[in-house]
């Protein structure tokens, strides 16, 4: 009965973002009554299923109901940094309606896919030598971080160093204006996916057994991983790393739940210092706001879009491409066809790579595609993935698998963080990041016969129940 009610309170909801489009007072009540049932429904799926709503995937859908309600009442307060002229009101209530009506079509997806785990699904998995992995992520690590430095090092990253008014624009250093190319981003891009892939686990496992040369090998990756000044990857390293250590300590939900408020404050900071010699040098109270508000601009971006397209419709392009399987760099159908090039060249900014792009969310993307159905079934479908991470996490809860573990947080944190903010922008890194991650599996596969480290191989089928469930645990 609640999960046709909420399928009717979507179709209501459509209903009004096409009616009353231009009606403010209409489609801020609906969002904001959307997002409440959306966040309602998921707890009360978990808590029918695993007696408890203290899950990861409940802790996020409240951070995403609450990161559109911030972002909605933030957005005006930059909205002179957009190109939209006239009624900015209308087009960021659309937006919010819009993100609001995704993940309520999620959280539908999530409470109808949610099933209890078996644990014979990872039964016919292979056994890895979690030693062995961690010597290839060690590898990938160090690679890595080399690349990053080399590319940064040749379009001299050093001058943006000495010169601290310049810091911000170290992000777009392998633009064509900044004397980079597509293949520098490439590069750039490839690095970061083997920085990303490798931290988690090596931070994991120096958390358990710390060693000198392990902690500068991190130092060195994290200093990496800094260099492109892309918070959202950070954070996702950060989370992943948390969410690991918190599940060997049996204590997960309550320490993610603690350091992300912590990341979020520094989140906010970083956004004021890099961007407060862009903004202004005389900051007030009120431009501290302002500038802090672009932490959050997936709702302020929507509208800007939507203002932009003026009622166009992309077909599914941006989907599209993300399905290629060549890289951007030798496709140039693709590069023209991503969300980055679309959102750049309708603010009016060329696309010579100095800019990122506008931040939709998938929801948002969805939208822009094919309406309102593109963001209700981009979201269930979205929904139902998130359902899966939930199941997996609470499987390998009950199994002694440092690698298990691993695999479980980093598909929550790539498809519940990347993916639900950047949409199909994340998916060259969800792609070759799943691919490193197989082939370090099967190289790291343990073999009969074959002479084992000390602590021995980490099978990834192994059901002995544990005194705790680490993933679900308060």
């Amino acid at each position: 009965m609640i999960l046709v009610l909420c399928m009717i309170a979507l179709f209501v909801a459509a209903l009004l973002g096409i009616v009353f489009q231009d009606a403010p007072a209409v489609l801020v009540p609906a969002g904001a009554c959307l997002l409440l049932a959306a966040f309602l429904l998921v707890r009360q799926a978990a808590l029918r299923l695993f007696g408890t709503t203290r899950t990861l995937c409940v802790l996020f859908f409240a951070l995403a109901a609450s990161h559109v309600s911030l972002g909605f009442l933030l957005a005006n307060l930059t909205v002179t940094h957009t190109s939209i002229r006239s009624n900015p009101d209308v087009y960021f209530a659309n937006a919010l309606l819009i993100n609001s009506v995704g993940l309520l079509a999620a959280a539908l997806g999530y409470a109808w896919k949610l099933q209890p785990a078996e644990p014979r699904t990872l039964s016919s998995l292979p056994v890895v030598d979690v030693d062995f992995v961690e010597q290839c992520f060690r590898l990938l690590l160090t690679a890595g971080a080399l690349v990053m430095f080399f590319v940064y090092w040749r379009l001299g990253f050093l001058n943006y160093l000495t010169t601290p008014e310049k810091l911000p624009f170290l992000r777009y250093i392998t633009s064509d204006l900044a004397g980079g190319s597509a293949a520098d981003e490439w590069l750039a891009n490839r690095a970061m996916d083997l920085l990303t892939v490798a931290l988690p686990f090596l931070v994991y496992r120096t958390v358990k057994r710390p060693r000198l040369a392990g902690i500068l090998l991190i130092t060195l990756g994290y200093l990496a991983l800094l260099l492109p000044l892309r918070r959202a990857n950070l954070l996702g390293v950060l989370f992943a790393s948390l969410i690991l250590v918190g599940i060997e300590r049996h204590n997960v939900y309550r320490l993610t739940r603690r350091w992300i408020l912590v990341g979020t404050g520094l989140y906010i900071f970083s956004q004021c210092l890099f961007l407060a010699t862009v903004v202004s040098s005389d900051f007030s109270p009120e431009g501290v706001l302002a500038v802090s508000s672009t932490a959050l601009p997936e709702v302020r971006d929507l509208g800007w879009t939507l203002n932009r397209l003026d009622g166009e419709r992309l077909n599914g392009i941006t989907f599209a491409q993300a399905l290629i399987p060549l890289p951007s760099v030798a496709s140039d159908w693709s590069a023209k066809h991503s969300l980055r090039a679309i959102s750049t060249k309708l603010i009016g900014v060329d696309q010579s790579g100095q800019s990122g792009g506008l931040r939709l969310t998938l929801m948002g993307e969805g939208y822009i595609n094919f309406g309102y159905l593109g963001a209700i079934g981009a979201s269930f479908l979205w929904g139902c993935v998130v359902a899966w991470c939930e199941q997996l996490l609470s499987l390998v809860a009950r199994i002694h698998s440092e690698f298990m573990n691993y695999i479980s947080v980093m598909c929550f944190v790539w498809l519940c963080l990347l993916f639900y903010l950047a949409g199909t922008q994340a998916a060259a890194s969800l792609k070759m990041g799943a691919m490193l991650i197989l082939a370090v599996a099967w190289l790291c596969k343990w073999r009969p016969g074959a002479e084992s480290a000390p602590q021995g191989p980490q099978p990834w089928g192994s059901f002995a129940q544990r005194s705790e469930t680490p993933g679900l645990a308060p």
